[in-house]
């Protein structure tokens, strides 16, 4: 037995090494899941508007880079809510990832660590919060109310013991985005093995052995095991009451955040803002970070793209507290990008979603190594030492995103 795992290590690595940028990596996940999983992870809401916004604005926005100057190694390091890293870019908290590949929130945890970063754990993770925690490495835990605030306070009493070093509250997910590509696929029911599912999914599961074989012998993962201890049966919640748009998508309440702030000893992150008004308010709510994101593309489509709105929550709430970003980064020149107009670090889910798919735990390792060498020839290409002296003077400023001019009052 120790012999088969050693040789599918180093199955997985080889397999990882052939990655050269995020094309690669989504590429190879694709020929790997059945197209419900792929699309699960690939997809955005209704008409994928703000998915294809997120993207675009990064591709949108050209550097100002500085000749003749030779920097040897840029330095990428950076402090997030006291918490040096090595890497500005943070593993996001993304559901149904043990369905991806077994290794599941346990990889993107050890990646995370391995690259010098943070590992964000999901509420909807295949594994427990208190098996994510147990990996070595900075992580914070990401919170949902599911369907009662007794479910709440008792993910967050569990994170506190847990040690996880901050929380971080997703605000965005009042219901749960319409996902058309889910319910076509088949992603709105559950993947149980039974004769129902047999024959609705077969024509997705069949042609992708692989993933089929690792899927059984990994015990069916469909479940949330977080909420095992709070509902009326004791089984946990299947994922599936998440997609749906059932009392398990409701995110914390502006209420329940200032029960949050009085009840969690340490910084608190309120994430899924995209406008200054919103941002202001979390800042008043006592929200030590905030994350400006749209979720992916996968809530409110029609939402702007996280990059266009970070100037202006950065000039609103950026004196007072550490302001972050996800959606849409796909290349470490976007990192930069989103650095440079005023983000301590980004997150990142599709990524390392991807390298998970393709090689375990040694493709999220990769993925965030091509991040990382990215990001490196970049700054020296631009003639940048370190990511602590990127501004807007690093961008052209007739591609940057207009900063916000109105002052904004807190509500």
């Amino acid at each position: 037995m120790a012999e088969l795992s050693t040789f599918l290590q180093k199955a997985r690595r080889r397999r990882a090494s052939w990655l050269l940028d995020h094309a690669d990596a989504q590429r190879v996940a694709a020929r790997i899941l059945p197209r419900g999983i792929r699309e699960y992870v690939d997809g955005g809401s209704e008409g994928e508007v703000t998915l294809e916004r997120n993207a675009r604005a990064f591709r949108d926005v050209a550097f100002a880079p500085r000749m003749a100057t030779w920097v040897d190694k840029p330095d990428l390091s950076a402090t997030v809510l006291g918490t040096p890293i090595n890497l500005p870019v943070l593993t996001a908290p993304c559901g149904g990832m043990r369905l991806v590949h077994p290794d599941g929130d346990l990889g993107l945890a050890t990646g995370a660590a391995r690259a010098g970063t943070i590992h964000v754990a999901s509420s909807a993770a295949g594994y427990t919060l208190e098996d994510i925690a147990a990996v070595e490495g900075p992580q914070w835990f990401q919170l949902y109310r599911f369907s009662s605030q007794a479910t709440m306070e008792n993910l967050v009493g569990r994170a506190q013991a847990a040690g996880y070093s901050a929380l971080v509250v997703t605000v965005d997910t009042a219901v749960a985005g319409f996902r058309p590509r889910d319910y076509k696929n088949g992603f709105s029911y559950s993947m149980r093995v039974n004769a129902r599912n047999a024959v609705k999914l077969a024509p997705q599961l069949l042609p992708k052995p692989a993933w089929l074989i690792r899927y059984l012998l990994d015990g069916l993962p469909f479940e949330i095991p977080n909420t095992a201890e709070v509902t009326v049966d004791g089984k946990p919640m299947v994922l599936t009451e998440m997609t749906k748009g059932g009392a398990g998508s409701h995110s914390p309440t502006w209420t329940d955040l200032d029960w949050l702030r009085a009840h969690w000893h340490g910084p608190l992150v309120v994430k899924g803002i995209i406008t200054p008004e919103d941002a202001l308010r979390a800042v008043g709510a006592g929200a030590d970070a905030v994350i400006v994101s749209n979720h992916g593309g996968r809530q409110l489509d029609g939402s702007p793209a996280s990059l266009a709105a970070l100037p202006g929550i950065v000039d609103a709430v950026g004196d007072n507290v550490e302001v972050l970003l996800d959606s849409g980064i796909r290349r470490g020149s976007d990192v930069l990008k989103a650095l440079s107009l005023g983000a301590r670090a980004v997150l990142v889910g599709r990524l390392p979603a991807w390298g998970l798919a393709a090689a375990g735990t040694a493709g999220v390792e990769r993925v965030l190594e091509i991040l990382r060498t990215e990001m490196v020839r970049s700054m020296r290409l631009m003639g940048c030492s370190s990511v602590a002296d990127l501004d807007p003077t690093w961008l052209d400023p007739e591609t940057v995103p207009g900063h916000r001019t109105k002052e904004v009052e807190a509500p």
